[in-house]
């Protein structure tokens, strides 16, 4: 008798399988508290893709400057409240202060596309404390991470978003969204 409840609780137990949780929805950046300040947006540096997505460009290099130029075409019409500095400036930024000022497009900011990373690790932070010096800056937004899958109804791409304060090394902000969109390019923008 004993035996015939554990059969039939294991039963019903099999039966109501728990579905999977629905993912939360990213947190949305808050941009009045630093309306008006310049803020680097640092250039990708990680990409991860499905081969033959249509509509990407089809070098890796390419890849990132076409990434980079709809994470800034994002930014700009989304948050006009700040004042973006985006890669192609921040490169000049680095030229002028070359010595002081590293390569944007080496800065090892890929590193912050890991959720346990909890404070900006050397020798990111020393970077990026040199380019806010030289942009009168103190925030700084990195697209750590885009991955970008082929989907049954397009395109779905998950991205890193991380706003770090280069003073403290603190992460204020971090944001994992995910959009699905009938071309990369409009699932991109839906993310950002």
């Amino acid at each position: 008798l004993l035996c015939t409840a554990c059969i039939a609780a294991g039963a019903a137990s099999a039966q109501s399988t728990p579905k999977a949780p629905k993912p939360l929805p990213a947190p949305g950046l808050l941009l009045t508290p630093i309306s008006g300040q310049p803020i680097p947006v640092l250039p990708l540096t990680y990409i991860v893709s499905d081969s033959g997505i249509a509509g990407m460009p089809a070098t890796r290099t390419a890849q990132l400057a076409w990434i980079d130029s709809l994470v800034a075409d994002a930014l700009q019409a989304r948050g006009p409240e700040a004042t973006w500095i985006f890669p192609p400036e921040l490169r000049r930024v680095a030229k002028r202060g070359a010595g002081v000022v590293g390569d944007p497009d080496r800065m090892t900011q890929a590193v912050m596309r890991f959720p346990n990373v909890t404070k900006v690790p050397d020798p990111l932070l020393s970077n990026l404390r040199a380019l806010v010096a030289m942009t009168n800056s103190r925030y700084v937004m990195i697209p750590a991470m885009v991955r970008m899958t082929r989907a049954s109804d397009g395109v779905k791409v998950e991205a890193t978003l991380v706003l770090v304060d280069a003073r403290s090394g603190a992460i204020p902000w971090r944001s994992n969204p995910v959009a699905t969109a009938p071309t990369a390019a409009l699932a991109l923008a839906a993310t950002i």
